[in-house]
């Protein structure tokens, strides 16, 4: 008896695209064939890096044999890229290719320089521009050989070290080199320093839900939490050492982070999310000693308690940040990330349904990407909703102003501008 020939199937891709991110994609790669240059803006949790690898594979199939330099602020977004790309190209590659971490430990490019194959070069920002600096060979490397530039939070990339190093691999390439910039918040304090960063991208910004606002688009299709934020004023701080500046000072911060009250706040409003049912919860301190006291604090009523800061061993890091990373089966009971200078961009942790944030920033970037860790929604393997408290310094009256304003969330995201404001 003959076998029963099956005359329809569906085939399911294994690195799909939703569909905002594939009107993306190619929104961008038609703009950076074209211009050479495209900022590629979207709102946290959106999948940037999804979009950004689908756009280095195809890439890496036209221009291969090449290289791909993927520039990442922190040790966690190298980690983080360098995994995105091995899935990608096991689905999308059609040759071998060559992936290689530079976090910052002392690596050095000498076990690539041979190499003849496709080759994705994910570079911590300091690591990199030091590695340029320290080895001629190196720097000369990138010039040859990267065709590809891809910059993950690109809004820190007008910085003139961090530009350096770009356009001299741009300027020198012996092809053209292409420019891919990343952000979720495409703009700087200073309005000359946002113009700056549109000059670099050539002006030229692709964005999801062209014309819409996409926080709401997103939202409304389970792709990202609705953020309800709330602000808690603190009175008792003394007020900030500093009057001007892009931001708070480091003393400043520190002298709210010696005040045990306070800390006390943070804590009390973390015991209160876990008491509303919350089981992943990361809370942002002024300084490393508030973290860490405020971390000894909460160990009382949990042993997920840890603070994450500068400075701390590596592999401490990355197992607290693991654990946290385990499903609510796995681990039910509420963890708690106390963290300082770390874990404010890029790190995926889609659980987190809870932020407190105890650190006053001047900086609309910040604390945009503070609240943007919470911000995964159930589509995207995280929650319907995310719980936002912002605790804030009635001495720190700008602070207070920012935090007012984010109480509104999605106003803060309008439809795309003109290129001009990019």
């Amino acid at each position: 008896m003959l076998e029963e020939k099956h005359t329809f199937a569906e085939v399911i891709p294994k690195y799909s695209l939703r569909h905002y991110q594939r009107e993306a994609v190619i929104d961008a790669w038609r703009e950076i064939k074209k211009s050479g240059r495209v900022l590629l803006h979207a709102p946290t949790g959106s999948g940037k890096t999804r979009m950004a690898m689908s756009m280095v594979s195809m890439h890496l199939r036209e221009r291969g044999p090449t290289m791909v330099l993927w520039l990442a602020p922190t040790s966690e977004l190298v980690v983080q890229a360098a995994q995105a790309f091995e899935d990608a190209w096991q689905h999308h590659g059609d040759s071998v290719a060559v992936v290689i971490q530079w976090r910052g430990d002392g690596e050095r490019l000498s076990h690539g320089m041979a190499l003849e194959r496709n080759t994705v070069l994910v570079a911590g920002l300091q690591m990199a521009v030091q590695s340029a600096e320290a080895n001629p060979n190196s720097a000369q490397l990138l010039r040859d050989k990267a065709t590809l530039v891809v910059f993950d939070e690109a809004h820190q990339s007008v910085a003139p070290t961090y530009r350096g190093l770009v356009e001299d691999i741009m300027n020198a390439a012996p092809s053209r080199c292409l420019l891919l910039g990343l952000s979720a918040t495409p703009g700087r304090a200073m309005p000359s320093e946002t113009a700056e960063l549109a000059k670099m991208y050539g002006d030229k910004k692709v964005g999801v839900a062209p014309g819409r606002n996409p926080v709401k688009v997103l939202v409304s299709d389970g792709y990202l939490a609705k953020a309800n934020v709330h602000m808690r004023r603190y009175p008792d701080s003394p007020p900030p050492k500093d009057t001007g500046g892009e931001d708070y000072s480091d003393a400043s911060l520190g002298d709210l982070g010696a005040l045990a009250a306070r800390n006390d706040a943070i804590v009390r409003l973390v015991r209160d999310l876990i008491d509303a049912g919350h089981r992943r919860i990361m809370a942002f301190a002024p300084s490393v000693s508030s973290a860490e006291s405020c971390a000894v604090a909460m160990g009382k009523v949990t042993q997920y308690s840890h603070a994450v800061v500068g400075g701390m061993p590596q592999s401490t890091r990355d197992h607290v940040i693991k654990t946290f990373g385990s499903s609510i089966r796995a681990i039910p009971h509420p963890q708690v990330i106390f963290n300082c200078r770390v874990l404010t961009a890029g790190v995926d942790l889609p659980l987190t349904s809870a932020i407190v944030i105890g650190k006053p920033t001047r900086s609309h970037i910040l604390l945009q990407q503070m609240i943007g860790r919470a911000l995964r929604g159930p589509a995207s393997g995280g929650n319907e909703t995310a719980d936002i408290w912002i605790l804030a310094d009635d001495s720190y009256e700008d602070f207070g102003n920012l935090a007012e304003m984010y109480s509104h969330w999605d106003t803060l995201w309008e439809p795309s501008e003109p290129r001009t404001t990019i």
